[in-house]
């Protein structure tokens, strides 16, 4: 039995696998974890659905599934258990003590008869196909040519293209054609583009290559391994028995590399980012607040916040005043549903909070924001940073923000411009406040100020609301209290 991958939330079509929980020939149970799988930032387990053998193992480390695609072959014990039966059944219509050893030695050789010449026809079959379609493809000035010239120079076909399993064709060079063939060149063996271009980089002949896919196929761990073979064995660069040669060092015509397959939650955001800043028309609103008296009023009652197991942070004041600025204009708690043509104002207050962790940045949301003091604001979010930077946030917990807020202040980074998180319209960027002389009444005097950024997206909110809502952020900032007293 095949477990798929099941259907995990609204809108999760797939993930990549973080780790793979079982091996082959291990007895599972019903529940049990097979493999952790990352999705939305946030690490789930898919378990097994019934107990039963291991059989197969369908998917590794670093692959990307999706929804319905296998993850193991499972065998459960009535499924082993009737497989035996069938196979140890004797035939109807002869005696099972008596001509038991006659029946064997047929039934080992009808297989081998069977399996010995079925890899056989499948090259020719693909070589059939890779021509017919390669005929296809030719220009009409060399379709009009008679088949035989075709079939009387055996060179012309793999010195023009060569088709993959895929059905793909990938461009061949012969070395006629370029004179003398340098490095890598390789014409005339399977390789993609990429893999040939990995092997120019690397200074690899392909012709010294052994792939390791049907027919011979090269792919970029092949070349990956020749080098790291090569370079074992002729020595470790600095002289120390190759330890710096292990892993994915390379040597090159310029001078050492290391390759590192990117991280799968590094995909995820630069797959998000890159939809962004590519889809969204940013503006960015720069302001300034006075948080003199802010961190005055953090001051007075950080103490108790910290009797009652809760850390007063900026942050919790920060999401306070965003929600307060957000319920006076609602066009940056909302989103875009350009298929249908309308914008859809959330009447909920769900505030992202970026979060960094050393696999990258994650943003979980504290929902209803609203509802909420800053006692039980505080408590929330220094246990959700915690799960976060540990990867034991759940999947729901980074769904939901209509809005997002990034504090940079404790890094001790000025001004930035962040990047609005799809769907939401908006997000609010905090630096690190500095003290510096103001002039007010007739003097200067050092003041604390806080470099703020709004970014927001222009296809919903123009200049003008963006200038507005800054301000009203920068009010809250600079009096607080006055919040709570509707003022």
């Amino acid at each position: 039995m095949k477990v798929e991958l099941p259907f995990l939330a609204e809108g999760v079509e797939g993930g990549d696998v973080v780790q793979v929980l079982v091996k082959e020939g291990d007895q599972v149970t019903e529940g049990q974890s097979l493999i952790e799988l990352e999705t939305d930032k946030a690490t789930v387990p898919v378990p097994a659905p019934s107990a039963g053998k291991v059989t197969r193992l369908l998917v590794r480390k670093g692959d990307h599934l999706k929804v319905g695609q296998a993850l193991v072959e499972v065998d459960g014990e009535g499924q082993a258990a009737s497989q035996q039966t069938t196979e140890t059944k004797p035939s109807p219509d002869k005696k099972p003590a008596d001509e038991k050893p006659a029946d064997k030695q047929p039934a080992a050789k009808k297989p081998a008869s069977e399996i010995e010449p079925a890899p056989q026809p499948e090259p020719a079959v693909e070589a059939a196909h890779a021509k017919s379609v390669e005929a296809k493809e030719k220009p009409p000035a060399q379709s009009s040519a008679p088949p035989s010239s075709a079939a009387s120079s055996p060179k012309a076909e793999p010195s023009t293209k060569q088709w993959s399993h895929a059905g793909h064709s990938e461009d061949r060079t012969p070395a006629s054609d370029t004179g003398t063939a340098g490095p890598s060149s390789g014409a005339g063996i399977a390789a993609p583009p990429s893999v040939r271009r990995l092997a120019r980089e690397l200074g690899v002949e392909l012709s010294h290559v052994k792939g390791t896919e049907a027919g011979g196929r090269i792919t970029a761990e092949d070349v990956k391994a020749y080098v790291r073979e090569r370079t074992r064995r002729a020595g470790s660069p600095s002289g120390k028995d190759g330890q710096e040669a292990r892993g994915n060092v390379f040597s090159t015509m310029y001078g050492n590399e290391r390759r590192e397959a990117i991280p799968s939650l590094r995909r995820k955001i630069a797959a998000t980012v890159t939809q962004a800043w590519t889809t969204i028309p940013h503006v960015h609103q720069f302001q300034d607040a006075d948080i003199t008296d802010l961190l005055a009023l953090h001051k007075r009652y950080a103490p108790q916040f910290k009797e009652k197991g809760a850390t007063l942070t900026l942050t919790s004041l920060f999401l306070k005043a965003v929600t307060h600025a957000l319920k006076l204009y609602p066009q940056f708690n909302a989103s875009l549903d350009l298929t249908n043509g309308e914008v859809i104002y959330k009447e909920y207050y769900n505030i992202g909070v970026a979060v960094e962790t050393p696999d990258g940045l994650i943003v979980p949301v504290i929902h209803h924001v609203d509802q909420k003091d800053l006692l039980q604001i505080s408590l929330e979010l220094a246990d959700l940073a915690e799960r976060t930077r540990a990867r034991t946030v759940k999947l729901e917990e980074l769904r939901g923000a209509t809005f997002s807020v990034s504090n940079m202040g404790g890094l001790g980074a000025g001004p930035f411009t962040p990047i609005v998180y799809p769907p939401q319209v908006a997000i609010l960027g905090c630096g690190k406040g500095r003290r510096q002389p103001v002039y007010r009444d007739g003097q200067f005097v050092p003041r604390v100020m806080l470099p703020l950024c709004v970014a927001y997206d222009h296809r919903l909110i123009d200049g003008a609301d963006g200038a507005r809502f800054a301000n009203e952020i920068v009010k809250v900032l600079e009096d607080f209290q006055a919040m709570f007293l509707g003022l």
